[in-house]
C-alpha cells in the first residue's frame, strides 16, 4: 500500500508539472531507435577534421563556399530564469518504502516528457548516442546533455530533480529548430563547416573564405574567433555532441561545464576545444578557458573543492573553474582512460580512474607531485566491461561500480578489494547497461544517500538504495 501511495504521488507531480509525451514514428537514421550512429573513430581518439561530408552535407558545404550571408536567424531571449524551487521532497517517502540494497523504478519518469516538441528519435539519442551525465550536488539534480553526429541535433540541458523526482528542460533549442516541430532540419544546420567552432549558426547562410577551410572542409580552429566568423555563430547554442565524460558540474560556481566537444552534429568528424558553462539561474551559457585536449570516450570527475579533472588517453588535466585555468597532472602522459570512469574519495582526498574496475589508476590530490599510481584490485574473478558506472559513496566510504543487472560492486579504498553484492530480488531489476555506456548517467546523491540511473529517454529513472553497512 505504501508503494502504491508513493507511485500515485509521483504520477500526480508529473501530471501537474510535465508536458505531454513525445510521439511520432522512429525514422530510419543510422541504425534505428535503439542504435545510435557509429562513433567517429574506433581508436579511442577522435580524428580531428577527418573525412569529408557526404550526401546533403557535402552539397551544402560545397555550395555554401560562395553563399552570401542572408541575415540573422531569430535568437532566443533567455532572460533570467526563475530561481530554483526543489518542490516537495517526494524522495523521502519513496526511499523510506525501499529496503536497503534494492533497485526501484520511479513511476512516470520518462525524460521524453520534457523533450522539445520534435519527433521521438532525436531526443532519445541525447541519452543513447554516447550521452553523458553530471551531478548538480548543490541542487541535487542529475544533468543529462548529449546528441551529436547523425543522431540528434537537440542541445538542451535536461535535469532530473532527485528531491521532487521530476524532470525539467533547462535550455531551449535554437528558434529555427525549436519551432520546426516535425519538419526538416534547416539546411544551415547541416552545413558541417563550422562544427570545429562548436556552435550552431545564427545566420541563414554562412559566408566563409575558402582559404579558411581545412582540406576536409572545416573552418580552421584558429579562425573561429575571427569577428567575421564569430558574428555568424550563436554563443547561446553549443552544438549537440556525443558527450561521453566530457561534461561536469562544479559546486564552486554552481555551473555545468561541457569541457569541449567531439562527434558533433551533423558530420561527427570534428572536435572543438571550446569549454562552455551553463548557469542554471540565468539560463545562459558563457565561454570559459578551452580544454587543452578533447577526445571521445573521456572521463571526468569533481573533487570537494569543485575542481574538475579530465582524463584523455594522453594526459590528465585539472580545471579550476574559479580561476578559469587548466593544468596538467604530473605523471599522466599515458593515462588509460578510454571508456573509463573516475571518482574522488573525499575521505582520503584521492581520485581513482578505471576502465574495467580491475586496473586502478590513483592520483593523491593532497600530493599532486606523486603522479599516477597504477595498481591491480583484488576480489574480482575478471575485469568488468568498460563504459561502467563508477562512483564514490561517501556514507559507506566505498567506491561503487555497476555494469547492468542486479549486481553491484563495492571497492574498499583502504584495501583495494572488491565485493560483489546481489540486490534484493523482490524489488525492481534496473535492466542492462544503458545503450553505448553509462558515462555518468548513474550518479550518487550524498544528501539522499541514493544512486540515480537514467538509461533512456523513454524508460523510467531507476533508484538504487545502498546497503546499511559497507560491504
Amino acid at each position: 500500500m505504501a508503494r502504491m501511495r508513493i507511485a500515485l504521488a509521483v504520477a500526480t507531480l508529473c501530471a501537474c508539472g510535465c508536458v505531454g509525451l513525445v510521439g511520432g514514428d522512429t525514422p530510419v537514421n543510422d541504425g534505428g531507435a535503439d542504435a545510435a550512429s557509429s562513433e567517429p573513430s574506433d581508436s579511442g581518439v577522435a580524428t580531428q577534421d577527418a573525412g569529408t561530408a557526404s550526401g546533403t552535407d557535402a552539397a551544402v558545404a560545397d555550395a555554401g563556399a560562395t553563399l552570401i550571408d542572408a541575415g540573422p536567424l531569430p535568437r532566443r531571449d533567455a532572460g533570467p530564469r526563475p530561481t530554483y524551487d526543489a518542490g516537495p521532497t517526494v524522495i523521502v517517502d519513496f526511499l523510506a518504502d525501499m529496503p536497503p540494497n534494492s533497485w526501484r523504478e520511479v513511476p512516470s519518469s520518462f525524460m521524453s516528457t520534457v523533450c522539445p516538441d520534435i519527433n521521438h528519435y532525436p531526443c532519445e539519442s541525447v541519452v543513447t548516442a554516447w550521452g553523458g551525465g553530471a551531478y548538480d550536488s548543490v541542487r541535487d539534480r542529475l544533468i543529462i546533455y548529449g546528441g551529436g553526429h547523425g543522431d540528434s541535433f537537440v542541445n538542451s540541458v535536461f535535469t532530473f530533480d532527485v528531491g521532487a523526482l521530476k524532470w525539467s528542460r533547462q535550455s531551449d533549442l535554437p528558434p529555427a529548430l525549436e519551432n520546426g516541430a516535425g519538419g526538416d532540419v534547416p539546411a544551415i544546420y547541416l552545413d558541417k563547416r563550422v562544427e570545429t567552432c562548436g556552435l550552431y549558426p545564427s545566420v541563414t547562410a554562412l559566408n566563409i573564405p575558402n582559404e579558411w577551410l581545412t582540406g576536409s572542409g572545416y573552418v580552421m580552429k584558429d579562425k573561429c574567433d575571427d569577428p567575421s566568423i564569430a558574428a555568424q555563430l550563436d554563443p547561446q547554442q553549443p552544438r549537440s555532441t556525443h558527450t561521453y565524460g566530457n561534461v561536469a558540474f562544479s559546486q564552486a560556481t554552481k555551473q555545468f561545464y561541457t569541457l569541449g566537444a567531439c562527434a558533433m552534429y551533423p558530420s561527427g568528424q570534428a572536435t572543438s576545444n571550446r569549454n562552455d558553462a551553463f548557469d542554471f539561474d540565468t539560463g545562459l551559457w558563457s565561454r570559459k578557458a578551452d580544454n587543452p585536449h578533447i577526445t571521445i570516450g573521456a572521463a571526468s570527475t569533481t573533487d570537494a573543492r569543485g575542481h574538475i579533472y579530465y582524463f584523455a588517453p594522453y594526459g590528465a588535466y585539472e580545471y579550476d573553474p574559479v580561476a578559469d585555468a587548466w593544468s596538467t597532472l604530473p605523471g599522466s602522459s599515458d593515462t588509460d582512460s578510454y571508456y573509463g570512469g573516475a571518482a574522488v574519495d573525499t575521505v582520503r582526498n584521492r581520485m581513482i580512474l578505471t576502465r574495467d574496475a580491475l586496473h586502478l589508476q590513483t592520483f593523491k590530490l593532497s600530493q599532486p607531485d606523486a603522479g599516477r599510481i597504477a595498481t591491480t584490485a583484488t576480489g574480482l574473478p575478471a575485469a568488468l566491461p568498460s563504459q561502467l558506472a563508477f562512483e564514490y559513496d561517501s556514507k559507506l566510504d566505498r567506491y561503487f561500480a555497476w555494469v547492468g543487472g542486479m549486481t553491484t560492486y563495492w571497492l574498499n579504498p583502504a584495501t583495494e578489494a572488491w565485493v560483489a553484492l546481489e540486490a534484493d530480488s523482490n524489488e525492481d531489476n534496473p535492466g542492462g547497461m544503458p545503450v553505448n555506456g553509462c558515462f555518468g548517467k548513474l550518479r550518487y546523491s550524498a544528501k539522499y544517500d541514493v544512486f540515480v540511473l537514467v538509461s533512456a529517454a523513454n524508460k523510467n529513472v531507476v533508484l538504487y538504495k545502498p546497503p546499511t553497512n559497507a560491504p
